[in-house]
């Protein structure tokens, strides 16, 4: 009898790593729906997105000193296709998202409580960040623990984008989050107590755009040079570390992510009757905005961009084409939400609301999004080396267009394996434990425990 229990014992731990990752995704995906499922289908799509585009990223990272190499695998991409080499703004949603949970759960306890506990937001952010972030930082140190030692403190402060690049690779925009939460509860304090919060934060965005701009000016490299020039290049760095990095050039997502917020808030009920053909009309112009936005930036030397090359036009363009692209995300999710509905469930608006935008996978993706963001590299260079079948960076002399859909979906899966171990290890015990903290420290439950 007891080597019966021994044995069956054994083998429930030998089919533990496969089992386990089916029962948490389960879970996750028969939890009670979202107040807004728009939410969890932006948020598991553009972590997708982001996968997607390092997937490529890794093949430019390839052949980054063999330009001809490179040059063949761009031109080998259709030209209707390069918008994929722009899926790096699915991290401008991710921080469009992110002010928008937040800042709407704020709003929130404002309502109720008619205060914002500051100190209750940053212990809860605290523990929503930090415990998967710790795992990162120590797994992607011992690639080089000396920088881990030296440099280990500024990814500790989340000022790494700005002093010391490289220990995790996807770290500064979550430093640009942080950033930004420091003065978020302070803000949104200053915009419920004012009679016009609406008028405000569009102040705030325009100047952030302002901002943008004028940064984009103070560096001439940025615009007078052309994009496929960038790489493996001192103007490339200079780009790089003006326009991407730092929480002053990608603050305006931020921005109307607390407007997406406001307006919600202020105006829940707000519903606008537009007729069909007006509906079908704003949003073809929406998607076609979003995809020329993400035309840019244009890695064809003999584009017609670069054929007829203006500094003003590509100033203008390199300062706005994140900024129109969060924008036209918005209007649409705006449209979506305080249009009137139709009667009729069987319209074409329900179906694909139903199909698309509530499809229960995307809750998945969407709970699991922190650990899946930080921890994709290693499983893309992994997905790389299985679909290659090598390690000899010399002996690749081109990638096939065809191969990236291998690539990705292993990618994506290994990914998603991995993540839902950590989120069911790490990342969800601390959720849980932070809250009774919350609550231990500070009295019952509040819209502060929101997830990021």
């Amino acid at each position: 009898m007891s080597a019966t229990l021994s044995l069956s014992s054994f083998m429930a731990v030998l089919r533990w790593p496969f089992t386990k990752p089916v029962k948490v995704a389960q879970q996750i995906i028969h939890q009670p729906s979202k107040a807004f499922p728009v939410v969890d289908f932006l948020k598991g799509l553009s972590v997708l997105m982001v996968i997607l585009f390092h997937i490529f990223f890794a093949v430019f990272f390839l052949f980054k000193k063999d330009p001809v190499k490179l040059q063949q695998f761009v031109d080998s991409i259709p030209a209707w296709l390069s918008f994929v080499l722009s899926f790096d703004k699915a991290v401008d949603i991710f921080f469009m998202l992110s002010a928008f949970l937040l800042s709407y759960a704020l709003l929130k306890v404002y309502d109720k409580q008619r205060f914002i506990h500051i100190r209750r937001f940053y212990l809860h952010r605290f523990f929503r960040i930090y415990p998967v972030f710790l795992v990162a930082l120590l797994l992607y140190g011992l690639a080089d623990i000396h920088k881990l030692i030296t440099d280990g403190w500024y990814s500790l402060l989340f000022i790494e984008n700005i002093f010391s690049k490289g220990i995790i690779p996807v770290q500064w925009s979550l430093s640009i989050e942080m950033q930004f939460y420091l003065i978020l509860p302070f803000l949104l304090l200053f915009l419920a107590k004012s009679s016009r919060p609406i008028m405000w934060i569009i102040i705030l965005i325009a100047a952030s755009i302002g901002l943008r701009f004028w940064v984009a000016l103070q560096h001439p490299v940025i615009y007078q040079t052309h994009w496929y020039q960038f790489f493996d290049s001192a103007s490339g760095k200079v780009y790089m570390d003006n326009m991407y990095y730092v929480i002053q050039s990608r603050i305006t997502p931020l921005f109307l992510g607390i407007l997406w917020a406001l307006l919600y808030w202020r105006y829940p009920l707000a519903k606008i009757n537009l007729s069909k053909s007006s509906v079908a009309i704003l949003w073809a112009l929406g998607l076609t905005v979003i995809y020329m936005t993400m035309r840019f930036p244009i890695y064809y030397p003999d584009s017609y961009y670069f054929e007829h090359f203006n500094e003003t036009l590509n100033l203008l363009v390199v300062t706005l084409h994140r900024i129109v692209f969060s924008m036209a995300i918005l209007g649409l999710v705006l449209l979506a939400h305080y249009q009137v509905k139709q009667e009729n469930p069987l319209s074409l608006f329900q179906k694909i609301k139903k199909s698309v935008v509530e499809w229960k996978g995307w809750r998945l993706l969407s709970e699991v999004a922190y650990p899946m963001y930080f921890f994709h590299f290693p499983f893309i260079v992994l997905a790389w080396v299985i679909v290659l079948g090598t390690i000899d960076v010399q002996s690749i002399q081109q990638v096939s267009l065809y191969k990236i859909p291998f690539a990705y979906v292993l990618a994506v899966l290994m990914t998603l394996y991995f993540s839902l171990l950590l989120h069911f290890w790490v990342e969800a015990r601390f959720i849980k434990y932070g809250k009774q903290i919350e609550t231990k420290w500070f009295g019952g439950h509040n819209a502060t425990t929101n997830k990021r």
